[in-house]
């Protein structure tokens, strides 16, 4: 049996990061991934909204990786669909968004936010500001093991390796005019400056400066200007949903895996589907995986280290499948995004197919702790986030105003005469965790390997739909005083409940009875098994978690070099 140091399981996100840091470090580390290992000539010609963004070319189908959803334990659960229509909506549906080399970052919109202070002590800050009473009743919520300042490192190695721009608001405490006065701190600013604005975010800036709110420009995974051998963004309009045609978008598809690659230490396994992971008799320590081939050929692999780089929901399922669940955690606190979509039509021209899906600026004056008080009961808060660009056409009439009838020439008279002005705005509210939001193996519903497929029970509670109510109002605000024409919100029940921003199913703890992992991401009940990624999340605050997610992977990363080095994992006491 082929044996190697250490096994990652998805070159995704953070897949590849880890696979980088190991092979960096002399290790020599198996890489296997379900999808195809792509090339930058793959996506040479991409402006093809209905292969990639309708038909979600590069992210796993339903058809293949099939995901069922019940509300609730007494509802039979169902497969999601490709097209959501028979949930009420236009717009497409995908099953898991990670597939080949660079996982979610290859289609990704690039917005990139670490978390605020606050956020790593949700249940804390709520309790102090509101008082014990208001925690939700029956949440799971908890406070993360780790603070800020453990992670702020690692946060600046994310920006300054994968490459990101922006222009902090507050390093060391020194704050810049015209940015984030909200801003969380750190020790050094971007390593790029912010992208070029979209031509709709400057009424929505001026509006929400002269109602006294405080915008600055969004923080992109997207280079700027030439970095690290990397071509600058080249503003073609085919941003999220799609690869980058001139590698301008962080992804570690272009960062970390030809990084792992060139050390000559990497074996990388496209097309290679895990079907277990492997343990030894008493089930205390990994011993490698089993997985298939793209010819259907069964391999069974040795290692003493196992990461499931995977994303969080097929990182559950694999320890699922392998029968890892002792505590009964594995698959619990299921959280995920709710985005309050608002569109809106401006009298002036937007041009909304141009440039990134994030040119464009956002504001952090409600955001989590900083939520006001208010007559809904909301007890954690959101950005505001501006649209302005990397809207195609098939997409402007998915995100249409709902009240004009989409046929004939209702449907063509809107399209001439609204599409170049429309404008969109979003927010990504907190979703708490509770234990009857959980993710397991639904028992008749099976992918074509005979496995059984992921099963999400969730349901929108009212605090998520009161949070989106409440950012909604200013966002209406904020539509009315750029004189928007006309302004429409999505429900604040959506119909989705995947959403790709999906985390805290294998939380990270010290008490095994409460947690999956500790802060490495090492399996309490296995040792040298790993889970790395969003799964690791406590607790959920209005940012998007992929920054979160690398940074985590980076710090996991140092440890796994420190044990495969030593033979001898530390332990989160002796370095907290």
């Amino acid at each position: 049996m082929e044996k190697f140091d250490a096994i990652v399981v998805g070159m995704g996100s953070s897949g590849g990061i880890v696979a980088e840091q190991l092979t960096k470090a002399g290790a020599k580390v198996l890489g296997l991934e379900k999808g195809p290992e792509y090339t930058q000539d793959d996506f040479e010609v991409k402006a093809d909204e209905l292969r990639y963004y309708q038909r979600g070319a590069i992210v796993a189908g339903v058809a293949v990786d099939p995901v069922t959803w019940r509300p609730d334990e007494n509802t039979q659960a169902r497969v999601l669909p490709w097209s959501a229509g028979a949930l009420g909506t236009d717009e497409p549906l995908y099953g898991l968004p990670s597939i080949g080399t660079g996982g979610g970052t290859l289609h990704w919109g690039a917005a990139a936010y670490r978390f605020r202070e606050a956020d790593f002590r949700m249940k804390s800050a709520i309790a102090e500001r509101f008082g014990k009473e208001a925690l939700p009743e029956g949440s799971t919520l908890a406070d993360w093991p780790i603070s800020y300042a453990d992670l702020e490192p690692y946060y600046e190695k994310v920006e300054h390796e994968q490459g990101y721009s922006g222009r902090a608001g507050n390093v060391d405490g020194e704050f810049a005019e015209g940015t984030n006065p909200f801003d969380v701190w750190r020790r050094r600013d971007y390593p790029m400056p912010p992208v070029t604005q979209g031509p709709g975010d400057l009424p929505w800036v001026e509006a929400t400066r002269r109602l006294g709110y405080h915008p600055f420009r969004q923080p992109l995974a997207i280079n700027s200007q030439q970095y690290k051998g990397r071509n600058a963004c080249v503003n073609c309009g085919f941003c999220h949903g799609f690869p980058c045609h001139v590698g301008a978008k962080s992804t570690t598809q272009v960062t970390s895996v030809p990084a792992a690659k060139a050390t000559g230490n990497l074996d990388l396994r496209a097309n290679s589907r895990v079907l277990r992971v492997n343990r030894s008799a008493d089930g205390r320590r990994v011993t490698g995986v089993t997985y298939v081939d793209a010819a259907d050929q069964i391999h069974e692999v040795a290692a003493d280290v196992v990461i499931l780089a995977a994303y969080a929901l097929e990182n559950v399922r694999l320890m699922l499948l392998s029968g890892i669940n002792s505590k009964g955690q594995v698959g619990q606190n299921f959280q995920t995004h709710n985005f309050g979509w608002f569109g809106s039509i401006l009298p002036e021209t937007t041009n909304p197919f141009i440039g990134t899906f994030n040119a464009s600026s956002a504001i952090d004056d409600f955001t989590s702790e900083l939520v006001p008080d208010n007559d809904l009961g909301v007890l954690w808060g959101s950005p505001i986030i501006s649209v302005t660009g990397d809207l195609q056409p098939i997409e402007a009439y998915h995100n249409m105003n709902p009240s004009v009838q989409k046929w004939g020439l209702e449907l063509k008279h809107w399209l001439r005469d609204k599409y170049t002005h429309m404008h969109r705005m979003y927010s990504q509210t907190t979703n708490f965790p509770y234990a009857r939001h959980y993710v397991d193996l639904d028992p008749v519903v099976r992918d074509r390997w005979g496995q059984p497929a992921i099963r999400i029970t969730h349901e929108w509670e009212d605090h998520d739909a009161n949070s989106v109510t409440l950012m909604g109002r200013y966002k209406e605000k904020i539509a009315r005083e750029m004189g928007a024409t006309e302004f429409w919100m999505d429900s604040p029940r959506p119909p989705y409940h995947l959403s790709t921003h999906d985390v805290g199913v294998h939380r990270m703890g010290l008490d095994p009875a409460t947690s999956v992992t500790d802060p490495f991401g090492q399996v309490h009940e296995c040792d040298g098994l790993y889970a790395v990624g969003g799964g690791g999340f406590v607790s959920y605050g209005g940012y998007n978690p992929n920054e979160t997610i690398q940074a985590l992977a980076y710090m996991s990363a140092e440890h796994l070099v420190e044990r495969l080095g030593s033979n001898s994992g530390k332990t989160w006491a002796r370095v907290a």
